[in-house]
């Protein structure tokens, strides 16, 4: 699955801090953070592209983020998204159902929420995967969205951590005490 996965993010090691992986690509991204909460920072990378190596589709644009905030960065938690804009609704759905179905196979648990209109038609659906049944990171998610007919974006987001040894002994000592 981190192969996969790996190769769904360009082909980078995500196995390590967001900084690192910015160092590691090609691509320019932007730095920017933003603060919502007192001494909490929303750290987040961005950067832009029109094709890439695994969509088959034809892409109007796609935008790349790498984010992380000063709490969650104590258990090294982050994700990358990817939002991929389509020219149609048919590309939309072809490469969210292509992908859906090429990471099912790695998910050993598997939520999907759809919403739909009165006509019982989908007008946006998000499949999460997640790599192991008792922790909710690592999590790969896939969403799409048709509510607006001038617009056909993929959303994929993968949540992981750098320090995932650390962040399963916390989750097993917060399971013991409940």
């Amino acid at each position: 699955m981190e192969k996969k996965i790996s190769e769904l993010f360009f082909g980078l090691n995500l196995n390590q801090k967001p900084s690192e992986i910015v160092k590691e690509s090609d691509f320019k991204f932007e730095y920017g953070w933003t603060s919502t909460i007192v001494d909490v920072k929303n750290h987040s990378y961005a950067t832009e592209f029109n094709n890439h190596p695994t969509i088959k589709g034809e892409i109007k644009e796609g935008i790349f983020r790498i984010n992380y905030d000063s709490h969650q960065e104590k258990y090294g938690i982050f994700s990358l998204t990817m939002v991929i804009r389509f020219t149609n609704e048919y590309t939309q759905i072809d490469e969210y159902e292509r992908l859906t179905h090429e990471f099912e196979k790695y998910s050993s648990k598997t939520i999907i929420e759809s919403t739909q209109t009165e006509d019982y038609e989908t007008k946006s659906q998000v499949t999460v995967y997640q790599k192991n049944k008792e922790f909710e990171i690592p999590k790969l998610d896939f969403y799409f969205d048709q509510s607006d007919k001038n617009d056909f974006p993929l959303v994929v987001t993968f949540t992981t951590s750098w320090k995932m040894d650390e962040l399963k002994k916390l989750i097993e000592k917060q399971k013991k005490t409940e």
